[in-house]
């Protein structure tokens, strides 16, 4: 399975994500990589990958520096799990890329010869439609969309829903959005109760049942350099465990949908 965790708008807990959902996919004994596309390195840096270490990453990749085996680094204290580096230079990866044609296949050009020799490939995107994000989608055969419930993330989903579905129409091998995670969530809010049924209400199918509560131990994790999963035994951290097995669920059942069709 390659599966994105993409939504266009910031702030929307994509790296933690990213870094739990893999983390939890590992620990079940399926083999990870987990592949970081920002320049902030914030998937790497929550996995033990310090800035600054001399280690080829997604940037060398991109601009067939190195192989892409040579970016692949095993993290120490997740058996089963890897992870591709991301890097500061990718701030300038559309000016590096701009001589190539079509760069938003140079992603799957560097993933899909290490995605065979694993069970999952999980993206970290970045945000905004940028030519990694759109290189991911295109990538992916799954997306995972998280979003805040908040007004703003509200108005940002119906866009980015409605410029998914017309970029996918009559693409066979579009990938499928596996659905919508609400994270960073407090029902003890009103207004924040108000956004998720109205969520729900307009994409009944699409929303999981798994909601990422509000837990500060997932913004102390990324500083010990481990997943929040292994870092404390929280709120968020079973939201994480439960995720897991309802999107291997959901993805399960697409696939079952897909072969009957064939």
């Amino acid at each position: 399975m390659i599966l994105a965790i993409y939504n266009p708008k910031g702030g929307c807990a994509k790296t933690t994500t990213a870094v739990n959902l893999a983390t939890e996919f590992a620990r079940r004994g399926r083999s990870v990589l987990l592949v970081d596309l920002e320049a902030d390195m914030g998937a790497s840096i929550s996995v033990g990958v310090r800035p600054g270490e001399k280690h080829p990453s997604i940037f060398e990749l991109l601009l067939n520096e190195r192989r892409p085996a040579d970016a692949v680094r095993a993290v120490s204290r997740v058996p089963n799990l890897q992870v591709v580096p991301g890097s500061p230079a990718l701030a300038g990866i559309t000016s590096a890329l701009r001589n190539v044609r079509q760069p938003e296949r140079r992603l799957a050009d560097c993933i899909r010869p290490l995605a065979g020799s694993v069970d999952d490939v999980i993206i970290d995107c970045p945000s905004n439609y940028t030519v990694l994000s759109l290189g991911a989608a295109a990538l992916a055969e799954h997306l995972l969309v998280p979003i805040r419930a908040d007004y703003l993330s509200l108005e940002s989903l119906a866009h980015f829903l409605r410029w998914y579905r017309d970029r996918s129409a009559g693409a066979p091998h579009a990938a499928r959005i596996a659905g919508i995670l609400l994270t960073m969530v407090d029902h003890r809010q009103e207004g924040t109760r108000e956004i998720i049924d109205i969520i729900r209400m307009h994409n009944r199918r699409g929303v999981l049942r798994t909601e990422i509560p509000v837990d500060p131990r997932a913004s102390e994790a990324p500083s010990h350099g481990v997943p929040l999963m292994l870092y404390a035994r929280s709120r968020a951290a079973r939201a994480y465990e439960r995720l897991a097995v309802e999107v291997i669920q959901r993805v399960g059942r697409s696939r079952k949908r897909k072969s009957t069709r064939r």
